[in-house]
């Protein structure tokens, strides 16, 4: 299916944000040896090098054989309401705002860029998740591999942005319009700076350790990203 135009609007909200949360997700878990989830006790538990347990909150599956995506609170499997808070709380902004992509129960793929199911289930994923990262204000995430390419997302509770950096920013505005397509960059970067609490003048990001100015084309499309360290 073709993304409606209030999904497009909150991927676009949301794509840098969530993009920056993945990352510092990554700096502090991917170097784990084992993972464990308990979604009736609504736990995910990471052991190894980087250990950690968090409260987490299941949003829904990807599965790559029927190509879509399959909401916590329409599962058959029927969890404790408790762990399906947020996927509730996104399928109610979904009804405010007229989203469908947030109320149907299963929603296919549709056109993805990517031709395996797998990653286009990804893919898919990725983009709900930043719709319900922005619905709930809940923004680190994790995919689990549940088994033949399926992947269950799980909101994690408990952590907490560290302080934007220049490198660390200018990486997220490079890479995250890659991992998704995103209509409108000039709107996704005065979201971000919007959620972040940092200044933006429509050129220049001003943060803690220095500036980042961001160049767009005549499409709003960024073509150049230019950072500064130094006090801000």
């Amino acid at each position: 299916m073709t993304r409606s135009r209030g999904f497009d609007a909150l991927v676009t909200d949301g794509v840098f944000l969530a993009y920056e949360a993945q990352l510092q997700f990554a700096d502090r878990h991917d170097d784990h040896d084992h993972w464990d989830i308990d979604l009736a006790a609504g736990t995910l538990r990471f052991t190894g090098p980087q250990p950690g347990e968090f409260r987490i909150q299941l949003l829904g599956s990807a599965a790559p054989g029927p190509r879509s995506w399959l909401w916590g609170w329409a599962n058959p499997s029927q969890f404790p309401p408790s762990v399906l808070a947020a996927a509730t709380a996104t399928r109610a902004f979904g009804e405010q705002y007229d989203v469908p992509e947030l109320t149907q129960p299963e929603v296919p793929f549709g056109e993805q860029r990517q031709a395996d199911p797998a990653e286009a289930g990804y893919e898919f994923a990725w983009s709900l998740s930043i719709a319900a990262r922005l619905a709930t204000g809940s923004w680190f995430a994790f995919g689990a591999p549940v088994g033949g390419g399926t992947r269950a997302w799980v909101l994690l509770e408990g952590m907490l942005f560290d302080a934007p950096s220049v490198p660390r920013i200018v990486r997220v505005f490079g890479e995250a319009i890659g991992t998704i397509d995103v209509t409108d960059h000039r709107r996704a970067v005065g979201s971000w700076a919007s959620l972040r609490g940092v200044p933006w003048d429509g050129r220049t990001l001003t943060l803690p350790d220095g500036t980042v100015s961001v160049e767009f084309d005549e499409l709003g499309r960024i073509r150049n990203l230019q950072g500064s360290a130094g006090p801000a």
